[in-house]
């Protein structure tokens, strides 16, 4: 790979799937080589080329990919993206809107949800795909699609009010229509890996978790939770997660902040999942002051993934042990970056 030595940091991260140590935590630093702003879209009809057309995504990412210092684990990767719980938009008459992120609104309440691999998001995400790996020569990875949570896609798609209100007087529904997402989720996992798997060395990544796996590797969520008691996520959301964990060899769940933490116990007692990645939510506690949950999760034998700030590194690696870690930093220049890799190769130690 151009901007990187690929067979290390895949070798490196083998280890880090089986739990073995490599010396220190795994890190993914990046930082700008020198300012690169990306042209502003003019129009709507840019905009939507930015995020619909293969040309222009390959474009932009190749000039990130040359102003971008890599260290630790880190190398080249496209994020094939068309909206968080993405999924949604492959149902019939969902409407949608591009801006910062793709929006969806949902459909008629009393319109049948129709799954169609017609759809302008499925066949979109499909032409991407295959036309990132046929223009790569060898140069960058290929993410899997950001489509977790089905929870998640069943708000986009029938409003989160409604669900909940729905979740009460009409269980029954709910749960069909959530096995009906997870249809089309499978078909989605299972028809890009196929596509991205011979580009990804046989691996496949989770885009902005900046992850990588030799084998079937994706995101699990449920962002919906925060507003479930414990018993509705048992109803609605725990069988989804232990189905998608059993088909990926390597799930990664996406632990969305404190809110979620009274999740916790009951996501761990799902085997198959390999690894919780925690977000810090704007607003709340830095990691720093959740040492408990963290140690929680490194104690339950899964992997942990961290995506930080640069002042929270140092106070991380002396509460946390490096064996099992995955932290993922942007640094704001090559020196920081440096800096950066020597905390993490001189704090870090097994505990």
């Amino acid at each position: 790979m151009r901007y990187v030595n690929f067979d290390v940091i895949s070798n490196n991260l083998t280890k880090f799937w089986n739990h073995e140590y490599i010396g220190r935590c795994v890190v993914r630093i990046t930082a700008p080589k020198k300012k690169h702003p990306l042209p502003e879209p003019q129009n709507y009809e840019d905009l939507v080329k930015i995020w619909t057309n293969g040309e222009e995504i390959l474009k932009r990412n190749r000039t990130i990919f040359e102003n971008t210092y890599f260290l630790g684990e880190a190398f080249p990767l496209i994020n094939l993206n068309l909206g968080a719980a993405g999924h949604a938009g492959y149902f019939n008459n969902i409407t949608y809107k591009f801006a910062d992120t793709v929006w969806f609104f949902p459909i008629d309440d009393e319109e049948e949800l129709v799954f169609s691999k017609d759809n302008f998001f499925y066949k979109t995400t499909i032409v991407i795909a295959r036309y990132l790996c046929n223009e790569n020569p060898g140069e960058f990875i290929v993410s899997m699609p950001d489509i977790s949570g089905n929870i998640d896609a069943l708000a986009h798609l029938r409003g989160s009010e409604n669900v909940m209100i729905r979740m009460a007087t009409e269980p029954d529904r709910v749960k069909n229509e959530l096995k009906l997402i997870q249809i089309s989720w499978e078909a989605m996992i299972s028809e890009v890996f196929d596509i991205v798997k011979e580009n990804n060395y046989g691996g496949a990544s989770i885009g902005w978790m900046g992850t990588y796996a030799k084998g079937l590797h994706s995101q699990l969520q449920s962002d919906m939770s925060v507003m479930l008691s414990p018993e509705y996520f048992d109803e609605f959301v725990f069988d989804e997660l232990k189905k998608q964990a059993d088909f990926l060899e390597f799930p990664t769940y996406h632990l969305d902040g404190i809110e979620q933490i009274r999740h916790l116990d009951r996501i761990l007692s799902i085997e198959k999942i390999k690894m919780i990645q925690y977000t810090c939510v704007a607003g709340q506690p830095s990691p720093l002051e959740k040492l408990d949950v963290l140690r929680k999760i490194q104690q339950s034998g899964k992997l942990l993934l961290l995506i930080i700030r640069p002042e929270w590194l140092k106070g991380l690696l002396e509460n946390l042990s490096a064996k099992g870690l995955f932290l993922k930093i942007e640094a704001d220049s090559i020196e920081e970056a440096d800096n950066l890799f020597k905390l993490v190769r001189d704090y870090s130690m097994i505990r």
